[in-house]
């Protein structure tokens, strides 16, 4: 009887020590405010580039987010000045001079808001082909169409990179803009663990069986690979539904969130015919 009323003396402390952590960690997590959130950077397969600047704030009630104006957002690779427009909800707007023979360098960016300086750099590297052998994406048979599935995350590859496939019809720079394009993503780490179901992540079209895809593949840099295999674990693998991934640091100075990233892109037209079909 003595043993047993000693084991519930553990089980107590050991559930009110729990309880204790959990709260604390909350009322931190729930008072935190960041004064700038960025997202965006350089994309050299596009002319024009957008960077947008949203200001948090978590509390008690909950979160919420709103566009940073005037802001002064410039960014430099050595031989040239890029400097952004401000287009209003905390969208800033530039276009891109000609940088075909910049790779490997550094980009920097500066944001200059409220009396504070903000700043953060990437390097951009080569572009790596689009290899017929690997494309993220195979199709099945649907009477008339196909249907495509595109993966979503891939792990143990050759390189980390950043893709996107869309439908040729369907294919908009307006996606791009609002930074809603529906990215996939390789990375050369291995899968946090083999058994999760989210290793089958994927997203489908039904298309025309003449119609094309435009497969646009993004070369990254190590340090930008590893922000997004981060983030992967902290918001999908963990299942977290925090609107800011406190253990996911950016490259951004300061007291501020996200990652400026730099991106060298291919893009490939490939008719449904040559997409593989499924296993």
């Amino acid at each position: 009887m003595q043993l047993d009323f000693n084991v519930m003396r553990i089980f107590v402390l050991f559930v009110f020590c729990y309880l204790f952590l959990s709260c604390e960690k909350s009322a931190i997590e729930e008072e935190q405010s960041y004064e700038m959130i960025v997202e965006g950077g350089i994309n050299t397969l596009y002319k024009e580039q957008y960077i947008q600047l949203k200001r948090l704030n978590i509390s008690s009630k909950g979160s919420r987010t709103e566009g940073i104006a005037a802001a002064k957002v410039t960014v430099s690779n050595g031989a040239a000045i890029i400097v952004f427009e401000d287009l209003g909800d905390g969208l800033y707007k530039a276009e891109l001079p000609s940088v075909s023979d910049r790779a490997d360098s550094l980009f920097r960016l500066k944001i200059e808001s409220n009396g504070k300086v903000y700043e953060a750099q990437d390097q951009l590297l080569s572009i790596v082909p689009i290899e017929k052998s690997f494309i993220p994406v195979e199709k099945t048979d649907a009477h008339k169409n196909w249907r495509v599935k595109v993966s979503t995350y891939l792990f143990g590859m050759r390189s980390s990179n950043k893709w996107l496939i869309m439908p040729q019809k369907a294919f908009s720079d307006e996606s791009i803009t609002v930074f809603k394009a529906p990215y996939s993503y390789s990375f050369k780490s291995g899968a946090p663990n083999v058994l999760n179901s989210l290793l089958a992540s994927s997203y489908t079209y039904e298309m025309n069986k003449k119609d094309s895809l435009i497969i646009t593949k993004f070369a990254v840099s190590p340090r930008y690979a590893k922000f997004l295999y981060n983030l992967f674990q902290e918001t999908k693998w963990k299942g977290l539904l925090s609107a800011v991934p406190a253990n996911v640091q950016g490259n951004i100075s300061g007291n501020a969130l996200g990652y400026f990233y730099v991106m060298n892109g291919i893009e490939k037209t490939v008719p449904m015919k040559n997409i593989r079909n499924s296993k």
